[in-house]
C-alpha cells in the first residue's frame, strides 16, 4: 500500500515536471515565432523601401534621359540656326565683295578721268599764265600756299614761294612785310644771320609805321647778338624801346638787354 502510494506521488510529480517543460518550450517557440514575425515585417519594409528606391532610380534615369534628349535636340536646333545665319552672312559678304570690286573699278576709271582733266586744266592754266603773266589773284593764292608751307615747317617750299611773290610784285605793303619777316625768321633759325639782317632791315627802313616794324627791330637786335655784335644789339634794343615804347616787343627788349 505504501509502495502504491509512493508510485502515485512519483507519477504525479513526473506529470508536473513535463507540464513545466512543455510550458518552457512553448514560450521559446512563441518567442521564436514573435521574432520571426518581426523579422518578416522588417524584411517586408526593407523590400518595400528597396522597391521604392528602385522606382525612384528608374524615374530619375528616365528624366535624365529625357533632359539629355531635349538638350541634344535644342543644341542641334541652335547649331542649325547658327549655320543658317553664317551661310546668310557669307552670301552677303560675297555680294559686298563683288560690289566693292565694281566700285573700285568705277573709282579707278574716275581717277583716271580726273587725272586727265587736271592735266588738261593745268595745261590750259599754264598757257594762260604765260600769255598774261602773273595776276593778283594767282599771287594771292601763291602767298597763301607759302604761308601754309611756312606753318607746316616746309621751309624750302615756303622760301621758294615767298621769293616768287616778291618778284611778281602783286602783293600789298603789309603782305610784303609779312613775307620779309617770315624769310628773316627762317634765316635766323638756320643761322643765316646776314640774310636775316637784310630781311628784317627792309621792314623797318621802308615801312617804320607798319605793325611788323617793332618785331623786325626785336629780331634785328637778337641777330646782332647772335653775331656777337653787342653794341649794335644794344643800340637796336634802345631804338625799339624809344620808337615803340608801348609795344610788347619793347617790354621784351628791356628784359633781354639786362
Amino acid at each position: 500500500m505504501k509502495f502504491l502510494t509512493f508510485g502515485l506521488v512519483v507519477l504525479s510529480l513526473t506529470s508536473c515536471f513535463k507540464t513545466a517543460e512543455q510550458i518552457r518550450r512553448e514560450k521559446v517557440v512563441d518567442n521564436m515565432e514573435t521574432e520571426l514575425r518581426q523579422s518578416a515585417k522588417i524584411i517586408a519594409e526593407l523590400t518595400t523601401r528597396v522597391q521604392t528606391l528602385q522606382n525612384n532610380q528608374l524615374q530619375a534615369s528616365g528624366k535624365i534621359e529625357e533632359i539629355n534628349y531635349n538638350q541634344d535636340a535644342k543644341l542641334s536646333q541652335q547649331q542649325q540656326s547658327i549655320q543658317n545665319i553664317l551661310k546668310q552672312i557669307n552670301e552677303q559678304v560675297q555680294v559686298l565683295i563683288q560690289n566693292d570690286k565694281k566700285n573700285q573699278n568705277k573709282i579707278a576709271d574716275l581717277d583716271s578721268e580726273i587725272t586727265k582733266l587736271r592735266k588738261y586744266i593745268d595745261g590750259v592754266t599754264g598757257t594762260l599764265s604765260k600769255m598774261n603773266g602773273p595776276t593778283k589773284s594767282s599771287s594771292q593764292n601763291k602767298l597763301q600756299r607759302a604761308h601754309t608751307a611756312f606753318e607746316k615747317n616746309k621751309q624750302s617750299l615756303a622760301v621758294k614761294l615767298y621769293k616768287e611773290c616778291l618778284s611778281e610784285d602783286k602783293i600789298n605793303a603789309a603782305q610784303t612785310n609779312h613775307v620779309h619777316f617770315n624769310l628773316g625768321l627762317m634765316d635766323y633759325w638756320n643761322k643765316r644771320y646776314d640774310s636775316a639782317l637784310v630781311n628784317f632791315s627792309k621792314i623797318y627802313t621802308k615801312y617804320p609805321s607798319s605793325s611788323w616794324a617793332p618785331r623786325s627791330l626785336l629780331y634785328l637786335a637778337r641777330t646782332f647778338d647772335k653775331q656777337k655784335k653787342k653794341d649794335e644789339s644794344l643800340a637796336t634794343y634802345s631804338e625799339l624801346i624809344k620808337k615803340y615804347p608801348k609795344s610788347k616787343q619793347a617790354k621784351k627788349a628791356k628784359k633781354e638787354m639786362k
